[in-house]
Order: structure tokens, then sequence, then C-alpha cells
């Protein structure tokens, strides 16, 4: 079953529930008619019965008047014979009721039974009246045929069959068809899946013209093509921007070289140009560096060592390393550290990870304000803020921070490899790696980066 198509799943199915359905309801149309015919057969019987046992009342003896009368009471219904015993002797006999059915009644026959005869099916009761005919007793065999009705219920079992058979092959061939008209949706859908490309996954399926049942598959379909456009569109995105980013300085080693080919120099001139084309090379390769952890890191291929270290003590360090790039700038550092701080992980990676934030606040922060840097114990976190005071970045930005070459102002980008737009994509890949999470917040000039990271567990 499991190579059948779904059409013909369900069309099997139908089949089988339709062949149940009719099955039971024969079935119990069966059983219920005969249950039917015995309890009418019952009444009718044990009213024939009485009616005899009070002609045998008026007498100890059958004599001719007796006998007519209970011959006048079989032959006034149809199908009816009896016959009277004493002990093994049959007595009475109504002419209907041949020998052979008398010889197969036993004298412990039950009250109601149904024997077979040759051809012929009764349907009978025996009643016993002691204290006539002697001490043997009297019984009384009175018997229906019911032949014709056996027949009529063989015919009607015949009929059944035929009809079930008939039934089922309708069924199944009318299930086909209403099953295929009911999955006419899934076919478009299926059509319209086929003309999605790359190129135009910006295309959404209508749920109008969809059944309900049908309107989750087809939300979880589109939400699943929002996904892939925003996935293609940043890696068109990260593909382009790798381009630019490492055009800018093989632009300017390609020019500087040409220059110091058009003639001939001095050593300190060539040396100068060394220089230059050397800063350029190291900026191109920390720019692969952060390219080739990024992609480690989407392939869950860092394993930072797990460590004791202090957070504060790690951001007092690189607070240090910037105090002189924020004194350039006007720039004061504050920091500020409530309960205990120690946290479990690489502390290289951890140190990158605050630099990064502290390079953010500096390069963003105005000049003559104060960036706070508060370092505090938040139930099973240790939190990190750093914030500066800058221009507010719109809430739009504010997801997309954390991208890779991702600038608010893309007017930045031109002639500038300083700055390549990595560092806050490392450094959610980092906080990440060490089961801690980061956002950000901006809002009345303040932009505030919170950290959290486990704390260490006693």
């Amino acid at each position: 079953m499991s190579r059948l198509s779904l059409r013909g799943r369900m069309a099997l199915l139908f089949v089988i529930v339709v062949t149940a359905v009719l099955t039971l309801a024969a079935i119990s149309f069966d059983y219920f008619c005969r249950l039917h015919f015995e309890r009418q057969d019952a009444q009718v019987l044990e009213g024939k019965v009485s009616a005899l046992e009070m002609i045998l009342a008026r007498g100890n003896s059958l004599d001719p008047d007796m006998i007519s009368d209970i011959h006048r009471l079989i032959d006034t219904s149809f199908g009816f014979a009896a016959t009277i015993m004493v002990g093994d002797r049959v007595v009475s006999s109504h002419h209907n009721l041949s020998e052979e059915l008398a010889l197969s009644l036993s004298p412990r026959q039950d009250d109601q039974w149904l024997i077979q005869v040759g051809p012929n099916r009764y349907s009978g009761i025996t009643e016993r009246i002691k204290g006539w005919g002697g001490e043997e007793g009297r019984t009384i065999h009175l018997a229906l045929n019911v032949t014709h009705r056996t027949h009529f219920f063989e015919m009607i079992r015949q009929w059944f069959i035929y009809t079930l058979v008939v039934s089922a092959i309708l069924s199944g061939a009318l299930g086909f068809v209403l099953i295929r008209g009911g999955l006419k949706p899934i076919s478009r859908l299926s059509r319209t899946s086929s003309t999605i490309t790359a190129n135009c996954l910006d295309t959404r399926i209508s749920t109008e013209s969809v059944p309900t049942e049908l309107h989750e598959l087809v939300d979880n379909f589109n939400a699943m093509l929002e996904r892939l456009d925003q996935s293609f569109l940043r890696l068109s995105g990260f593909s382009a921007d790798i381009a630019h980013e490492l055009r800018t300085p093989l632009n300017s080693m390609l020019t500087q070289t040409e220059v110091a080919l058009m003639k001939d120099r001095e050593n300190a001139d060539y040396k100068e140009i060394l220089f230059s084309t050397l800063e350029e090379l190291r900026r191109m390769a920390r720019m692969v560096d952060d390219m080739l952890f990024l992609a480690k890191a989407d392939n869950g291929m860092i394993t930072p060592d797990f460590e004791d270290h202090d957070l504060a003590a790690i951001a007092s360090s690189v607070l240090d390393y910037y105090e002189y790039a924020a004194d350039e700038k006007g720039i004061r550092l504050a920091m500020h550290r409530n309960g205990a701080t120690q946290v479990s992980g690489d502390n290289l990676m951890l140190r990158r990870a605050v630099s990064n934030v502290m390079s953010n606040a500096v390069r963003y922060g105005e000049a003559g304000t104060t960036i706070d840097i508060n370092i505090s114990q938040a139930g099973q976190w240790v939190q990190l803020n750093v914030s500066n005071q800058g221009p507010t970045i719109p809430p739009e930005h504010i997801d997309k921070l954390f991208d890779r070459f991702y600038r608010i102002d893309t007017a930045r980008r031109e002639g500038s490899t300083l700055n390549a737009g990595l560092g806050m994509a490392i450094t959610r890949s980092i906080v990440e790696a060490h089961k801690g999470s980061i956002g950000c917040h901006s809002a009345e000039g303040v932009t505030t980066f919170t950290v959290k990271l486990p704390t260490v567990r006693e």
C-alpha cells in the first residue's frame, strides 16, 4: 500500500469503508428480520397450542369430534402441522405433518425448536401435558413450515453479495473521480511550486483558492519561501559585499604598484610602497580570517575551551586597550560592577566579543560623552551592558546589526577597509557558542548592547 498514490489510497479506503458499512447493515438487517419472524412464529405457535389444549381438555380420550376440531383449527392456517403423542405412540397426526417429521422429534425435544426434514424446514413448539393418556403423559408437537422464508433469506443473501461487489466497484470508481477532483488544489500547489526558482522566490500562493484544510500547509509553504528569499538575499548581498570589501584594497595595491613601475625610484620610495601594500594585505588577511571564523560558526565547528573567568576582569583589560582611542575622541569610559561576574568560556573568544562591542561604542560615540559599561549578575546570567551616546538606530535596522557586512550608513563603505562590518556578526557567533545571547536597544540618542552569558554554577 506504501507504493499506491494518494488518490489510490484514499479510493481504497473509501471502498473498504463502504463495504464495511454495507456488510454491517446487511448483517443487522438479516439478524433483526430473523429475530422478528422467530418471535412472531413463537406467538402464533403458542396461540395454537393453547387452542389445542382447550380442545383436549374436553375429554380423556380423542373422539371424532375432538379430532375434527383439531383438524379444523390447523387447516385455518397455512403451513401448520400438528401431532399428538402418548409416550412414543402417535395418537393423532395432521395430514400435513409427515411421519418423517414426527419420528425426527424426540420425546425430550426442547420447547421451541427448528428442524430440517428433507427439503423442508420447520419451526415448532413442544408442549407436555401430564395426567392425560395414562402415566406416560401426552405431548403436543406443533410445527410451522418456514421453508419459503428460508429460501427468501437465501435469495436476499445472494442478492446482497452481488450488490456488495457492484457497490465496491462503483464506490471505488466514483471515489477515485471525486478524490481526484478534491485533490486538484494540491495539484495546483505542485504546479505553482514547480515554477519557483532562485530568481522568483517572491512568489506567494493565495489561500483564497484552496480549501480550509490546506490553509496551514499554504501558510507554512509561503513562510518557507519567505525564509528562502531572505536567505538568498543575504547570500547575494554577502557575495557582493565580499567582492566590494576585497576590491578596495586590491585596487589600492594595484594603483600603487602601477605608479611604482612607471619610472625608476629610490629604494626609500619602493620601501614605502611595500609598507603600504603590506598594510592592505594585513587588512585583507584579517577579513579572510573573520570570514573563516563565521563559516566555522555556521557549521558548528567553534568549540570554546571552557574555563572559569571573571567577565569584569576581561572587560577591564579591554577598556585599558581602548582608553587611548577614546581619549582621542574626547570620550570617557566608566565601568560599574555589581555582584559575582564569573562565567565559563574561552578567554580569547570572550575578550574578542567584548572588544568588538567596545570598538563599536567608541567608533559611533559622540565626542564629550561617556561610555558606560555595566556588569552584573541577573539570576542565572551575567549581563554586560555597553551604552554610548550617539545617533539613534532606527528600529528597522536593529535586527540586522548582527548580519555580515551590514552597515546602517552605506556611504561609510566607500574607500574604507577599517570596518568591514563583520565584528558584530562575529560577536553574536561567539556569544551563541557560549550558550548566551546578545541584543541591542536604541532610543533618544542612547544605544545599548546587552550580552548575557550563563553564570558559573557552584
